[in-house]
């Protein structure tokens, strides 16, 4: 068991408890804090009166964080339920999906066996136009790739006069003070004369 001194509102207790020496100075500041800033607000209290307000924060707090614990309790129980709900589902697609894969076996078999020559042709004229498509595809994506290089290099381009126009800005809204300080210099001395 532990032993150690704490000072709450000037005043020292020895805690015990078989928590570690860390954890029992965290809970006496937050204890003293709690006393320390009900004394502030109202400097007519006792310490005793101070004490039991404390504690009466001190247990709102703990309500609080109880109905936060258990409102986050509900909501695990709602997540498990969603799992729960969701690894059904995932076995029930998971028996389509075997259904669907010996239906695809077997269109396969009938595939294999199947020595039409007009269904062949139609599929490799069907490949052939496939290809073209995918040639046309593939020229329009270097174009675009082109073009985008191009509007990142204008884009840098703009950036840099941007950020030049910025400094040129500044530059002027500094001449601009230092003019006003000027003028401002000049008409307090020429009101002095």
């Amino acid at each position: 068991m532990n032993i150690v001194t704490v000072k709450i509102n000037g005043v020292e207790y020895n805690l015990k408890g078989e928590e570690q020496e860390e954890y029992l100075h965290k809970v006496a500041g937050y204890v003293d804090k709690k006393v320390k800033n009900i004394l502030e607000n109202n400097t007519k209290l006792s310490t005793s009166s101070a004490a039991i307000l404390s504690a009466v924060n001190i247990v709102d707090d703990m309500f609080k964080k109880q109905r936060e614990y258990e409102n986050f309790l509900e909501k695990v129980e709602q997540i498990q339920r969603k799992q729960k709900s969701y690894e059904e589902e995932v076995a029930s697609l998971k028996g389509q999906l075997k259904h669907m894969q010996e239906y695809n076996s077997e269109l396969q078999v009938k595939l294999k066996n199947n020595t039409n020559s007009e269904y062949l042709q139609q599929k490799e004229d069907e490949l052939r136009r496939l290809k073209e498509e995918m040639e046309i595809i593939q020229k329009t994506a270097q174009e675009y790739m082109k073009e985008n290089v191009e509007l990142k290099a204008q884009n840098k381009e703009i950036k840099f006069q941007l950020q030049s126009a910025k400094y040129k800005v500044i530059d002027l809204q500094h001449k601009l003070l230092e003019n006003q300080i000027s003028l401002a210099v000049e008409k307090k001395r020429i009101i002095h004369y």
